[in-house]
C-alpha cells in the first residue's frame, strides 16, 4: 500500500479533510468511470462546493468528440429489476483525447488540481514508457511539469482499476517512466492511493439512449448503463485537497487490501468463470450462466476456495455472495459474457492463480482450478472455430491453442500467463479439469 513518506506527511494525511470545490483530472473516460467514479465526484458537492472534472480518453478519441458535441453531459441508466432510474451527469468541464499531452501537462501543473483519478484497465499499467501509448508515462510528464512549475501543494494519484494493490502498481508505472529529478521530488509531493471499485457496467444500446431522451428530453449519445449496487473503498492517505467522496457513500479506510481481495476473488473471479464456462455451455449473458445448475456449481466451488483465503467473518461473506447472486440474476442487466471474457491472460493472474497458491496447490483448489481450465478450454474453442477473442497476447495464445497434444497445449497456454512457466501439477490438473466443464 502507498503511504505518506515521512512522519510529518503521515500526520498531515491523517488530519486531511475533504475540500469544498476544486478541480480533478481523470484519465480513461470509459463506461466504468462514467458509471462509478464520476457520479461519486458529482455527488460529493454542489454549487460552490462542487468539484469539476477535466477528463482524457483512453485509446480512442471518439468519446471526447461525442461528449463535446453534447456539452459534456451524459445520461446514466440505473437498471433495477423492476425498472430504470435515469439521471443526467454534468460534472465534466472538458474531455480531451489522450494524445493532447500538452493539455494534461498544463492541468497537472495547475495548483488548483489536487487529484488525478485513473480507470485505464489492468493492461494500461503495463503499457511501457512511451507517452504515445502509456497513461502512466503521460502522467509522469504531467508531474514533471508540476515540479518545474514549483507547485508545492500535494497531488494525489488515485487508481480505480481492478488490480490488487492498484496504488502501488500505479506508483511503479509512473516512476519507471519519470525522469530522475521527478523521481527525487515524488515522495514529498505525491500521494498514490489504492482503492477498491465495484459496479457492473454493461454496454449501452440505442434503446438505452432512447430511454434517456424519453425520461429527460436530452438527446444523449454517450449513455451509460449500470446496476443499482455500487461500492468504492478508498485508502485514506491524502495530504492535499480532495472531494468529500464519503458524503456520496464511499468508504475511507486505512487499508483497502482485504476489500480488494474480497471483490477480486468473489465477484471478479465468478465473472471470469461464468464468461468462459458459460459460453462453453452455450450462454451469452451473466443471468443465463448463473441460472445454469452446472455453471452455478462451478461458481459455488470457486467461492468456497476463495472464501477460505479471506480473513473476513463468515456472515459477511455469506451476505456478500448472496448479494452477488442477486446481482448476477438481474435479467435486465443483460451483461454480455463475451465482454467480461476479454483480457483473460491478465485477469487470471489476480483472480485465480493467487487462490490456488493460497490454498496450497491445485489439488486443494478445485473451484479456482476450474476457472483456469475454463479459460484454456475457451480460448482453444475460439481458435478452433475461427472466432476472435480480445486479449493483449491473443497472437501468442492462438499459437499455443493450436497444439494438438492436450498437455502440450495447456502447458504452452499457462506458460504465457505464469512468469517462469507453469508447474507440471497445475498443467496436469487443468487438462483433467477441462474434461469436466459443461458444454453446449
Amino acid at each position: 500500500m502507498s503511504t505518506p513518506s515521512t512522519p510529518d506527511a503521515a500526520a498531515s494525511a491523517a488530519d486531511a479533510a475533504p475540500s469544498a470545490g476544486g478541480r480533478l483530472v481523470h484519465l480513461g473516460i470509459g463506461n466504468f468511470s462514467r458509471a462509478h467514479t464520476l457520479p461519486y465526484t458529482a455527488d460529493a458537492g454542489a454549487g460552490e462546493d462542487a468539484w469539476r472534472v477535466s477528463a482524457f480518453t483512453g485509446r480512442s478519441p471518439a468519446i471526447a468528440e461525442t461528449l463535446e458535441a453534447q456539452g459534456n453531459r451524459y445520461g446514466l441508466v440505473v437498471r433495477e429489476a423492476d425498472g430504470d432510474q435515469v439521471r443526467l451527469l454534468d460534472v465534466l468541464d472538458e474531455v480531451r483525447p489522450a494524445s493532447d499531452i500538452e493539455a494534461l501537462q498544463r492541468l497537472i501543473a495547475d495548483p488548483e488540481v489536487s487529484v488525478v483519478t485513473l480507470t485505464i484497465t489492468e493492461k494500461g499499467y503495463a503499457a511501457g514508457d512511451d507517452p504515445a501509448v502509456s497513461a502512466p508515462a503521460r502522467l509522469a510528464l504531467g508531474l514533471r511539469a508540476r515540479r518545474e512549475a514549483g507547485v508545492e501543494e500535494p497531488i494525489a494519484l488515485v487508481s480505480c482499476d481492478n488490480l490488487p494493490g492498484n496504488g502501488e502498481v500505479l506508483r511503479e508505472a509512473v516512476l519507471s517512466a519519470a525522469d530522475a529529478d521527478t523521481r527525487d521530488w515524488f515522495d514529498d509531493h505525491v500521494d498514490v492511493i489504492s482503492t477498491m471499485v465495484d459496479r457492473i457496467t454493461p454496454a449501452a444500446s440505442a434503446e438505452d439512449q432512447r430511454i434517456v431522451e424519453e425520461a429527460t428530453g436530452f438527446a444523449d449519445r454517450a449513455t451509460v448503463v449500470t446496476e443499482p449496487f455500487t461500492e468504492w473503498v478508498v485508502q485514506d492517505a491524502f495530504r492535499g485537497r480532495r472531494p468529500a467522496w464519503e458524503t456520496a457513500g464511499a468508504q475511507l479506510v486505512e487499508d483497502v487490501e482485504v476489500h480488494e481481495q474480497r471483490k477480486l476473488r468473489l465477484l471478479n473471479g465468478a465473472h471470469s468463470l461464468m464468461a468462459y464456462a458459460g459460453q462453453l455451455a452455450g450462454h451469452e449473458r451473466v443471468d443465463q450462466a448463473i441460472s445454469d445448475p452446472a455453471v452455478r456449481a462451478l461458481v459455488d466451488a470457486l467461492w468456497a476456495d476463495a472464501r477460505a483465503t479471506l480473513p473476513l467473518p463468515a456472515a459477511e461473506l455469506d451476505a456478500y455472495t448472496a448479494a452477488l447472486v442477486e446481482r448476477f440474476e438481474n435479467p435486465r442487466m443483460a451483461d454480455a459474457l463475451d465482454r467480461i471474457a476479454a483480457d483473460g491472460s491478465v485477469k487470471l493472474t489476480v483472480r485465480a492463480l493467487p487462490v490456488i497458491a493460497d490454498r496450497g496447490g491445485p489439488a486443494q483448489a478445485s473451484g479456482a482450478l476450474a476457472l483456469v481450465a475454463a479459460w484454456t478450454a475457451f480460448v482453444t474453442w475460439r481458435v478452433a472455430t475461427g472466432t476472435s477473442f480480445s486479449d493483449p497476447r491473443a497472437d501468442e495464445i492462438s499459437g499455443a491453442a493450436r497444439l494438438e497434444d492436450p498437455t502440450a497445449r495447456v502447458q504452452a497456454l499457462l506458460d504465457i500467463v505464469i512468469d517462469g512457466g507453469a508447474p507440471q501439477d497445475l498443467v496436469d490438473a487443468v487438462v483433467a479439469a477441462e474434461g469436466t466443464l459443461p458444454r453446449a
